[in-house]
């Protein structure tokens, strides 16, 4: 077994755990956003249908990524590139979600509370290209920073589909 074998399978128990957190969180997800479809589906409520899909691309991301390191045997092109790919999506939706709300001002979340809830995957993923980029060259040390990068990952998504269970328990435009 390769030095880079070990190192990445020496993470497995983490990456278990993370991966089962957010497999969790995502089928919870889906049955409250499931209980509450007919007001996130009104088309006055497309900031919240958004916010709803960037809480879920969150977990999703946090999800894959887990799945990538419970692949045995893994070389560093095996698992950079789709480390890479991951990233270059979770980068590219959560900036187009963000230029979507800012074009109209979202009802229920104001400006600064918008700025903020992209600010963390933002920076998140931007963190994950250059582990990504490492990885594939063969690096091992920043996979430690990939522990603050799931963990905030996973809290900023709680916190949403926090946010969104208490808005969807509030009125929001009624048709």
């Amino acid at each position: 077994m390769s030095q880079f074998n070990l190192a990445v399978a020496g993470w497995h128990d983490f990456y278990m755990m993370i991966g089962t957190a957010a497999a969790t969180l995502i089928g919870l997800l889906f049955v409250s956003l499931s209980l509450n479809a007919d007001m996130i589906l009104r088309k006055e409520n497309y900031d919240v249908r958004i916010f709803a899909a960037q809480t879920f691309t969150s977990f999703l991301c946090v999800l894959m990524f887990a799945v990538l390191f419970l692949i045995p045997n893994q070389e560093p092109a095996g698992l950079g590139l789709p480390l890479l790919g991951i990233d270059l999506f979770g980068l590219y939706i959560t900036a187009r979600r963000f230029f979507q709300l800012r074009r109209n001002e979202p009802r229920s979340w104001g400006r600064g509370s918008l700025a903020r809830r992209f600010a963390i995957p933002t920076i998140c993923f931007m963190t994950l290209l250059i582990i990504a980029i490492t990885v594939l060259l063969g690096y091992t040390g920043g996979l430690y920073w990939l522990v603050p990068v799931m963990i905030l990952l996973i809290l900023y998504a709680s916190i949403n589909a926090w946010d969104l269970m208490l808005r969807l328990r509030e009125p929001l435009v009624e048709a």
